[in-house]
């Protein structure tokens, strides 16, 4: 029994590599790509003839910076996570103009890949509140070296309390004991 793998080069363009002898017997030297019992690569693949290993994404491409020599132990990796809203938005968005001049706001996400809480424009200075969706919470916006608004309280009032070095504080309004001036933020 003979078997092959199939490799893809470019789309649409296949090719055949004879993985086994006439006799049924492996060939020394061919790479076979290790695949979980969905067809899917796994992360980590092997040359079973030269003891490389290296890591893989969901398309079986190398990961660059992974490929360990024989007898080495394997690099650690997070298995590649699929891309959250947040990410999409700013990698579909184009920054710049050809004379390299900002023209968009680009979202900035977390570690995780979700929004930030506060999103500001980095040409304009102007910042912002979004849910969990990207969308700008009402009445949060604020102009170039304005105050921000804290995006966990939007709306409370705050007193702006003066200390030592001309550094400010902002406090809930319940502490009233302090002198301030009272700012409402939106």
């Amino acid at each position: 029994m003979l078997f092959y793998i199939l490799f893809v080069i470019f789309p649409n363009s296949f090719f055949l590599v004879k993985t086994t002898s006439a006799d049924g017997y492996p060939i020394v030297g061919v790479y076979k790509p290790q695949c979980d019992a969905e067809g899917q690569y796994l992360p980590q693949q092997c040359h079973g003839s030269t003891g490389y290993c290296w890591c893989v994404d969901s398309r079986g491409e190398e990961r660059a910076g992974t490929r360990t020599p024989p007898g080495a132990p394997p690099v650690d990796f997070q298995p590649e996570r699929a891309k959250t809203h947040c990410e999409h938005h700013r990698d579909s968005v184009k920054t710049t103009s050809d004379d390299e001049y900002p023209i968009v706001y680009k979202p900035q996400c977390d570690a995780e890949g979700q929004y930030l809480p506060q999103q500001c424009h980095g040409s304009t200075g102007y910042c912002w509140c979004v849910d969990s969706r990207g969308e700008e919470r009402a009445g949060t916006r604020t102009p170039p070296g304005a105050p921000p608004v804290d995006c966990d309280r939007p709306g409370e009032t705050l007193i702006l309390v003066a200390c030592t070095s001309f550094r400010f504080v902002i406090l809930p309004l319940s502490c009233k004991k302090l002198w301030g001036i009272v700012v409402t933020l939106q």
